[in-house]
C-alpha cells in the first residue's frame, strides 16, 4: 500500500516528464518542420550514400538526425525584386534603382519590379547548382540588372515618354531574364517597368521636343478640323440638295399621281353615266317595246273582234240580229194575229218567219237566247232594251 501510493505521488509524475523531456529533444535533434511557404532540401553528411537528396519536401514534419541530415529551407511563394530608388516593401528584397545610359549617351534610373519563383521540384538542383542560402536571389538581381542595361540601355529619347514602349521593353526584358534564368531552376512571372528619371537637362529636352511635338499635332488637328469642317460644310451642301431634290421628287410624284388619280375617278364616272345612260335606254326601249306590243296587241284583238263581228253579221248572226231588231219594233197592240196560222212561242218558226235562213229547216236557239227573246217581247212598248252581251 506504501509503495503503490508512493507510485502515485512520484513514479508516474517523474515517467511523464522524462516523456515530455524526451519528446521535446527528440523533435530538437531528430525532426524538422518544413512551413507552408517553404520547400526543404536534405543533405546525408554521414553514411553510404551521402550527398543532396533528389526530392523537394514539401510543408510537415521530416527526419532530420543532427549530425546525418543537413536540411536547406527555401522560400517557395512568388518573390519580388524591387529595383526601386524608396522601396515600397513590396518584398523581402530592397534595392536600389537600376542605373543606365541611354543609346544618345544620356544618364536614367529605372525603377522596376520582378517576380519570381523557384520552379517546382528542382529546389534541390538549386542547392546543388547555385549553393546555400540566397545566393539565387543575388544572381537574380544581378541578372535582372544587366539586362535592364542592355535592353533598356537601347532606348532615345523619344522612347523614354512612349508608354507602348516602356511595354515592349519590359516584355523583351520578361523574355531573355527567363532564358538566363532557367538554368539557375527559377521561373520568372512578370517584369514591370514603374518608373524611368533622367537629368534636368534631358528632362527639359524632352519635353521641349514632347511640346515641339503636340504642338505639331495640334496643328495638323487644327488642318484636320478645318478640312473636316470643309467636307462638312461639302456634305451639308449636298445633303440640302439631295433633301431638295427629294422634296421636289415627292411633290411631282404626288402631283402625278393625283393627276393619274383624278384622270381614272373622272373615266369611272364617266363609265359610270355611260352605262347608267345604257340601262337606262335600255328600260326606254324595252318599255317602248311592251307598250308598242300591248298596244299591236290590242289593235289586232279588235281588229280581229271587228272580223270577228262583221263574219258574224255577213252569215246567220246578221240574219238574227235583223230579226230581233224586226222583233223589237213589232207593236203587237196594233198588230191582229190569228194564232192558228201563228204560234209565237214557237222560236224558231218565228226567227225563220223574221228572216233567218235555216238551211236544214230548223233554227236551233239555245235557252239563253229564248229567254231573253221571251223577256224582249214581255216588255212594254216604248222601252228600251239593252243588247245582250
Amino acid at each position: 500500500m506504501h509503495i503503490g501510493k508512493l507510485t502515485t505521488k512520484y513514479i508516474i509524475p517523474i515517467g511523464i516528464f522524462f516523456f515530455i523531456a524526451l519528446f521535446i529533444v527528440g523533435i530538437k535533434f531528430f525532426v524538422i518542420k518544413v512551413g507552408v511557404d517553404q520547400v526543404g532540401v536534405r543533405t546525408r553528411i554521414w553514411g553510404v550514400t551521402r550527398g543532396i537528396v533528389h526530392k523537394d519536401y514539401g510543408p510537415g514534419w521530416h527526419r532530420a538526425i543532427s549530425g546525418i541530415d543537413q536540411w536547406d529551407l527555401y522560400d517557395g511563394t512568388v518573390q519580388t525584386l524591387e529595383l526601386a530608388k524608396e522601396p515600397s516593401h513590396m518584398g523581402h528584397d530592397e534595392r536600389k534603382e537600376a542605373a543606365l545610359r541611354t543609346a544618345d549617351d544620356y544618364d536614367v534610373s529605372v525603377d522596376m519590379v520582378v517576380k519570381y519563383q523557384i520552379k517546382k521540384d528542382e529546389a534541390w538542383k538549386l542547392r546543388q547548382n547555385v549553393g546555400v542560402g540566397e545566393r539565387y536571389k543575388v544572381i537574380v538581381e544581378n541578372e535582372t540588372r544587366d539586362i535592364a542595361r542592355s535592353v533598356l540601355g537601347r532606348m532615345v529619347e523619344r522612347d523614354l515618354y512612349n508608354p507602348e514602349e516602356k511595354r515592349k521593353r519590359a516584355t523583351e526584358c520578361k523574355i531573355l531574364l527567363t532564358e538566363r534564368l532557367v538554368p539557375r531552376h527559377v521561373d520568372v512571372i512578370d517584369v514591370l517597368i514603374l518608373e524611368m528619371r533622367f537629368d534636368p537637362q534631358l528632362e527639359r529636352k524632352i519635353k521641349n521636343i514632347k511640346l515641339a511635338e503636340l504642338d505639331n499635332v495640334l496643328n495638323k488637328s487644327k488642318t484636320l478640323a478645318a478640312e473636316q469642317r470643309g467636307i462638312t460644310q461639302t456634305i451639308d451642301a449636298d445633303t440640302e440638295a439631295i433633301a431638295q431634290k427629294i422634296t421636289g421628287d415627292k411633290e411631282r410624284s404626288l402631283t402625278v399621281l393625283d393627276a393619274e388619280t383624278s384622270k381614272r375617278i373622272t373615266e369611272i364616272l364617266a363609265e359610270a353615266d355611260k352605262y347608267l345612260v345604257q340601262k337606262k335606254a335600255e328600260g326606254d326601249l324595252y318599255k317602248q317595246q311592251r307598250k308598242a306590243d300591248g298596244t299591236l296587241l290590242i289593235k289586232y284583238s279588235q281588229a280581229e273582234g271587228e272580223r270577228l263581228r262583221r263574219e258574224a253579221l255577213a252569215g246567220m248572226g246578221g240574219d238574227i240580229i235583223v230579226a230581233m231588231e224586226a222583233a223589237r219594233n213589232i207593236n203587237l197592240a196594233d198588230v191582229s194575229i190569228s194564232s192558228l196560222d201563228l204560234n209565237l212561242l214557237d222560236i224558231d218558226d218565228m226567227a225563220t218567219r223574221l228572216g233567218v235562213s235555216d238551211t236544214k229547216g230548223k233554227l236551233r236557239v239555245d235557252t239563253k237566247t229564248f229567254k231573253q227573246i221571251q223577256e224582249m217581247l214581255n216588255q212594254p212598248k216604248g222601252t228600251d232594251t239593252t243588247k245582250p252581251k
